[in-house]
C-alpha cells in the first residue's frame, strides 16, 4: 500500500514563505522610478516640461527628495529619526496615502515655496498629543513650518526611520536631500518605461532607472519556471488520459454500430465525439496558456535570450552578461525597490525549500523501492 505524503516542516515553511512573499510583492505601487543625485530644480517647471515630453500615456508623474535621520520638534518636544520628503504637488497621486485630517501638499505650495508640512500620525501624536496639530508650527533643522495635514504612515522595509514628514519641494533653506526620485505611475507604464528612462536621463543626468513592475516579475521567475515544468508534466498526463478515453469511446461507437441502426447511433456517437473534442481542446488550451506565459517572460526580459539559441558561445555570453549584471551593486536604492528585493528573496528561498522537500521525498521513495 502506497504511503500518503505528509507535509514536512521545510515544505510547509517553503510554501508559507512563497505565499507571504507574493502578497508583499504585489501589494506595493506599480511605477517607474529614476533615482539621481540631489540638484537645485524648479520642480513645477521641470515636471510641466517633462509631462509634455512623455505625453498623457505616461500617467501621473512626481518628483521628490528624501533625507533620513532628521529631528522635528516644537518648543517643548522633539522627535528624532524622521525621514523628510520634499515632494512635488502631484506626489500623492503617485504615492497614495491615507489622509487623517487637514490636507496634503498641493501644487500651489510648491509654486509659492510655502513653509507648510504634513506629518505622519506617530510624529503628530508625539509632538502634540491629543491636541489638533493643524495650524500648529513645527521646526525642522531650524526652519519653522505650519502643519497642514496628518496622514497614516506604515514604515516600509526600505525606510530607515519609523517616522516621516513631508514639505513642498523647492522651499528655500530646507535640508539637502540624500537622493532625488523622479516617478511615473499608471497609464501605459510598461510600454513607456524606455521613453521614461531616456527622458529622465536627458533631464536629470546620470542616475538609475527602476521599472517596479518588471522587477516584481523578475522576483517570480523561479515560480514561473516551476509552474511551466509542472504544467508540462500535468499536460502530458492529461493527453495520455484523453488518448485512453478516446480509444475506449471509439471502441464503444464501433461496438454500438454493429448492434443498432444508424439513426439510433448518431446521438450516442455525438456525445462520445464531443467528449473527445472537449478533452483534447482543454489540453490544447492549457498548452497555449503555457506558451503565452513563456512568451511573456521572453518579451519582458529580452536580455535573457541568446543571439543564437543553439550556439553554445552565444549562450555562454548571455549567461556571463546576466551574471555580471546581477552581481553589480546598486548605486542607488528606493524603499520600493528595497521592498521588492526583500520579498523576491523570500519567494526564492521558499521555492528552494519546497523543491528540496520534494527532492527528499522522491529520494526516500526510491530507497523504499
Amino acid at each position: 500500500m502506497k504511503k500518503k505524503y505528509r507535509p514536512s516542516v521545510p515544505g510547509v515553511l517553503g510554501a508559507m514563505l512563497v505565499i507571504a512573499g507574493l502578497i508583499g510583492l504585489y501589494s506595493g505601487p506599480a511605477m517607474s522610478q529614476y533615482v539621481f543625485a540631489p540638484k537645485d530644480i524648479n520642480a513645477s517647471q521641470v515636471l510641466s516640461e517633462t509631462q509634455k515630453e512623455l505625453g498623457t500615456d505616461s500617467g501621473s508623474i512626481a518628483l521628490h527628495g528624501s533625507t533620513a535621520g532628521l529631528a522635528v520638534g516644537t518648543e517643548k518636544k522633539t522627535v528624532s529619526g524622521v525621514t523628510l520628503y520634499r515632494v512635488s504637488g502631484d506626489w500623492h497621486s503617485v504615492y497614495a496615502q491615507e489622509l487623517v485630517r487637514g490636507r496634503l501638499i498641493a501644487a500651489g505650495d510648491v509654486e509659492a515655496g510655502s513653509q507648510v508640512a504634513v506629518l505622519d500620525e506617530s510624529t503628530a501624536f508625539q509632538l502634540f498629543g491629543e491636541l489638533d496639530p493643524i495650524g500648529r508650527q513645527v521646526k525642522i533643522e531650524d526652519k519653522v513650518y505650519e502643519t497642514v495635514g496628518v496622514v497614516k504612515h506604515v514604515r516600509r522595509i526600505g525606510e530607515e526611520d519609523a517616522c516621516a514628514a513631508w514639505i513642498p519641494l523647492g522651499v528655500s533653506g530646507a535640508p539637502q536631500s540624500d537622493v532625488m526620485v523622479f516617478s511615473a505611475g499608471g497609464g501605459g507604464l510598461s510600454a513607456m518605461h524606455t521613453t521614461f528612462e531616456k527622458t529622465a536621463r536627458d533631464r536629470f543626468g546620470d542616475g538609475q532607472a527602476f521599472h517596479l513592475g518588471k522587477e516584481r516579475n523578475r522576483g517570480t521567475v523561479l515560480l514561473r519556471v516551476m509552474a511551466l515544468v509542472i504544467g508540462i508534466r500535468l499536460l502530458a498526463v492529461w493527453f495520455r488520459y484523453a488518448k485512453r478515453r478516446s480509444v475506449i469511446w471509439r471502441g464503444q461507437i464501433r461496438e454500438k454500430g454493429q448492434n443498432v441502426y444508424a439513426g439510433k447511433l448518431i446521438g450516442f456517437a455525438l456525445i462520445r465525439v464531443a467528449g473527445m473534442l472537449l478533452l483534447f481542446g482543454a489540453g490544447i488550451g492549457v498548452g497555449v496558456l503555457l506558451v503565452m506565459m513563456m512568451a511573456d517572460v521572453m518579451l519582458q526580459f529580452p536580455e535573457w535570450i541568446p543571439r543564437v539559441l543553439v550556439d553554445p558561445d552565444a549562450i555562454r555570453e548571455t549567461f556571463w552578461s546576466l551574471t555580471a549584471a546581477a552581481a553589480k551593486p546598486m548605486q542607488w536604492k528606493t524603499p520600493e525597490m528595497a521592498e521588492i528585493r526583500f520579498w523576491s528573496g523570500m519567494i526564492r528561498w521558499g521555492a528552494v525549500l519546497f523543491l528540496l522537500d520534494r527532492w527528499r521525498v522522491g529520494k526516500r521513495n526510491e530507497t523504499r523501492k
